[in-house]
């Protein structure tokens, strides 16, 4: 059987959709059809059938390819956690891990709009900073990536800060294959195309989220459709999101810079890609997000 030989574990819409079908292009990485199987999120993947379902999910890569998925459950504590000492068991110590981080209000905002667009949130940004915690905590970064860092040791982990990495794809995939050890293909990748854009974007609301969060469709259906068909499929029967409501206030967007305030202080001294690391040497996260 087959694992991951690495693991794209977020931020939740810090750009890790793009990262993901980028590194699609090159034909030394395996990607299942399912970018977010999730399944390092529950115990069962430690079980016998378990990790047989998520092997079935690499078992069409070649011998020369890496195997990789992309779930942003893996940086969602504490709604989510253990799944860095699971990927230990599952997986064992040579995997490694990139996370993309964003300007944390900016990662909220887009993370609430998100969520309203599903009905899940109230169309105000500041009323759901209040009531939601997980728009702040799936921010602080730090939090998020340490157990991994613990689990797997600094020289494995990676984070990829989004303004870096979309300002300039081509450079920033290319550091990132180093750090893979696999030849860089930045000839392959449409940098003039965007993926996973909120606006306009198609959505599961009313009926059709029973069917998207149906665990019977997401285990068994999902991983067997062709990307290209769900996205034509998606394009014809979902409705399209709702206009983007107003940003946060200058007072909740004060409240969450200080609430992520400690842990960005962290996320400086973090292994990093940072624009003067694009040759894939270890770098920190000096910069962070003030």
């Amino acid at each position: 059987m087959r694992f991951p030989d690495f693991l794209i574990i977020g931020g939740m819409k810090c750009g890790s959709t793009t990262l993901f079908r980028d590194l699609m292009t090159n034909p030394r990485v395996f990607l299942p059809i399912d970018k977010e199987p999730e399944s390092l999120c529950h115990d069962e993947v430690l079980t016998e059938a378990g990790q047989a379902r998520y092997a079935a999910l690499f078992d069409k890569a070649r011998s020369e390819q890496l195997c990789a998925e992309a779930s942003t459950a893996y940086s969602k504590r504490p709604d989510f956690d253990g799944m860095a000492a699971r990927a230990l068991k599952v997986c064992g110590p040579e995997l490694r891990v990139i996370y993309l981080v964003r300007d944390p209000v900016k990662r909220a905002a887009s993370h609430h709009y998100h969520e309203y667009t599903r009905g899940n949130m109230p169309p105000s940004v500041d009323e759901a900073v209040e009531q939601y915690p997980a728009l702040v905590n799936y921010s602080k970064y730090a939090m998020q990536v340490e157990p991994w860092i613990e689990a797997l040791g600094e020289a494995r982990v990676r984070i990829v800060r989004f303004e870096d990495y979309v300002s300039d794809r081509r450079t920033m995939s290319s550091a990132v294959c180093e750090f893979l050890g696999i030849e860089a293909r930045p000839d392959l990748i449409d940098d003039g195309k965007v993926f996973n854009k909120g606006e306009g974007k198609q959505v599961m609301r009313g009926p059709w989220r029973l069917v998207g969060h149906n665990p019977v469709y997401r285990r068994y259906i999902r991983p067997l459709l062709p990307m290209g068909l769900k996205e034509r499929l998606t394009r014809t029967v979902l409705p399209k999101a709702p206009p983007r409501p107003p940003p946060p206030t200058a007072e909740t967007e004060a409240l969450i810079r200080e609430q992520v305030a400690s842990d960005q202080r962290i996320l400086r001294n973090l292994p990093c890609f940072g624009e003067l690391d694009s040759a894939g040497d270890r770098n920190k996260c000096e910069g962070g997000y003030a």
